[in-house]
């Protein structure tokens, strides 16, 4: 029998009545292979493997090293950049659900009064995360001694990530927290005024 017709008894078997499948399955000559035959062959090709392996072992050991200190290196400089970032640019933190926002609200109608001078108190760093901006003003007018001015109250909940260190100008500060858009800060004698 010949290869093709083999090979159209296997794709339609349907054709062929089970007599004709049965001759096609006696005719097939199988080689069953010589397993000592096969093993030998296959240790004499991993021997030969063998004799290079340390080699390319070393060279795999080099290469993921190299990129291994790559990644870290690009790593250490995306985070050192990144957090450079959060602390001299402040930002807007994400908004609180309503009732969250009035309870905070009726709380700072209660605890804001008008900022007074204090010259007394020693500076330090500070460091504000997800903090409204009043309360960075009072922290504010508490170690420059100045007045807070808000003219647009919707800008007293707008909440930050600040950090400022206690020999920083208040210039500084004000020039670090007008870099966002909404908001917009003035410094007039010993007065802040925020629109």
């Amino acid at each position: 029998m010949k290869n093709k017709d083999r090979i159209r008894m296997l794709l339609h078997p349907e054709q062929y009545t089970d007599e004709q499948l049965d001759q096609m399955l006696d005719e097939t000559n199988v080689p069953i292979p010589d397993v000592e035959e096969e093993w030998q062959q296959f240790k004499a090709k991993r021997q030969h493997h063998r004799r290079q392996s340390p080699m390319m072992r070393w060279a795999a050991i080099i290469v993921t090293v190299a990129a291994l200190s790559g990644i870290t290196y690009a790593a250490i400089q995306h985070f050192s950049k990144t957090s450079d970032v959060k602390e001299d640019t402040p930002t807007v933190a994400p908004q609180q659900t309503p009732e969250v926002q009035e309870a905070e609200q009726q709380e700072a109608e209660y605890s804001v009064a008008p900022i007074v001078e204090r010259n007394d108190s020693i500076r330090k760093d500070q460091q504000f995360n997800n903090v409204e901006l009043q309360q960075i003003m009072q922290q504010l007018s508490r170690d420059y001694g100045v007045k807070v001015v808000f003219k647009n109250e919707a800008t007293r909940t707008l909440r930050f990530y600040l950090k400022w260190e206690a020999n920083d100008s208040i210039q500084d500060i004000l020039n670090r927290i007008n870099h966002f858009e909404k908001v917009h800060l003035t410094l007039s004698e010993k007065t802040i005024t925020i629109e």
